[in-house]
């Protein structure tokens, strides 16, 4: 009695399957090879790279490459008429490269993907079959798969690397965080993070040591959000973040500044370029800099300022701590290694008015006494050293020492291990 009627609804969902499976026609879609030659203009990262078709000025689809036969799927911004340096702002497949005739296809399933020569999948959107008609490259650089509606059933814009663009959001959770770049020539993800949290926007350090990322820096004093997201925009000729309860001015500066991006760079600060698309050859300026003399922070909050271990004042890097007191500054400036973990075959030495770099945005522990906080540090291996504010009764102990930063508070104290052996043969 009741077949008839189940017959027709499986009918029913088939079509509905076979309409979901074609909604692409055959004319939008596309399959380019990663072949041929490379492009003659100056690219960001002295790269190698090959043009694909999808282009609103001033961003183009590409391939590029600073190790051979290892290839990122990338957008660029910039244009051939100024033969500035043109710069990726979007990646596909950051740290999983591709080689050469590998392939970027939109089938008419609705699924964007990039696959490897031998057709190893690297990267995809994970759109099949989910209403998708089309793909666009916006003149604002959001790429973007859309349904009959116009609706985004994917964008560009949610899936951040180290850059974002005008109009571009950061909200809650793992997804959108910008993670810098490891080297110029190295496309992995480096040590920095810029992440929303629930109320407030920071910046933090992995250190191959510590078991958690380090905080470096908070917007908490400078913006407060509730829900997100916060969205990098220019409001007529301010470069701002905007968010759910006002407007954070970053920079006013005196022309047009819509083609301006906001980078996490591969030193851990953050910065603005804008592009002039009049000028003759160096279109582009850096127009804010949040780790500067002249902003809220100065570059000694950076966490590998003065490298693996340096003492930094007003931007410098002045001072190689060392037992036997402040030696000069240099890229090679390491603490001296604890080889074993017994009481009595390390100390420490003292430094007074000095922060670890993580300090000042981290609550610490306490409060306790500082006999309390070193004996945290002696009893774990690996930690190299204790920072401690007497006033506060605060206690950090910490696994890597990198920059160290001079204060003008003598009652900021940080104890640093050194060996024994080491400090009676120098003396």
């Amino acid at each position: 009695m009741h077949k008839p009627i189940i017959l027709s609804l499986s009918l029913f969902f088939s079509a509905i399957s076979f309409i979901a499976e074609a909604l692409v026609p055959p004319s939008e879609t596309f399959q380019y090879v990663n072949a041929g030659d490379f492009g003659d203009y100056i690219v960001e990262y002295e790269a190698n790279y090959r043009v694909l078709d999808p282009f609103a000025q001033p961003f183009q689809l590409c391939f590029y490459n600073t190790t051979p036969n290892e290839y990122t799927l990338a957008l660029r911004m910039g244009t051939v008429r100024s033969e500035s340096l043109m710069r990726w702002v979007w990646e596909a497949n950051r740290a999983k490269p591709v080689r050469e005739n590998a392939t970027v296809t939109f089938s008419e399933d609705g699924n964007l993907v990039l696959a490897d020569a031998d057709g190893t999948i690297a990267w995809q959107t994970n759109t099949s079959n989910k209403g998708v008609v089309g793909f666009k490259l916006l003149p604002n650089g959001n790429m973007v798969l859309y349904d009959s509606n116009g609706g985004f059933v994917w964008q560009s814009f949610d899936y951040p690397t180290d850059t974002l663009l005008v109009g571009q959001s950061l909200k809650l959770g793992a997804a959108t965080k910008l993670v810098s770049r490891a080297s110029r020539e190295e496309n992995v993800n480096g040590p920095y993070s810029l992440e929303m949290e629930e109320t407030t926007l920071s910046l933090y350090y992995k250190s191959p040591n510590s078991p958690n990322p380090l905080i470096y820096f908070s917007f908490r004093d400078l913006l407060s959000v509730s829900e997100g997201p916060l969205k990098f925009v220019t409001l007529g000729p301010e470069l701002s973040l905007e968010y759910d309860r006002g407007t954070l001015i970053l920079r006013k500066p005196k022309y047009n500044t819509t083609l301006t991006y906001l980078r996490l760079e591969i030193d851990g600060n953050v910065r603005l370029h804008t592009y002039e698309d009049n000028a003759d050859w160096s279109a582009w300026e850096v127009t804010y800099t949040l780790f500067d003399r002249n902003s809220w922070e100065t570059e000694c909050q950076l966490p590998q300022r003065c490298g693996n271990f340096g003492l930094c004042e007003d931007d410098q890097c002045v001072a190689c701590p060392s037992p036997e007191g402040l030696l000069g500054w240099s890229k090679s400036c390491e603490a001296e290694k604890v080889s074993s973990c017994g009481v009595n075959d390390f100390r420490y030495y003292e430094l007074k008015g000095v922060d670890h770099f993580s300090s000042k945005y981290s609550d610490g522990e306490g409060p306790m006494k500082i006999d309390d906080c070193g004996n945290k540090c002696t009893e774990d291996c690996k930690c190299l050293g204790y920072f401690y504010h007497t006033k506060s009764s605060t206690c950090w102990i910490v696994y890597d020492l990198n920059t160290l930063t001079k204060v003008d508070n003598s009652t900021h104290l940080a104890f640093i291990k050194a060996p024994i052996k080491q400090v009676l043969s120098d003396i």
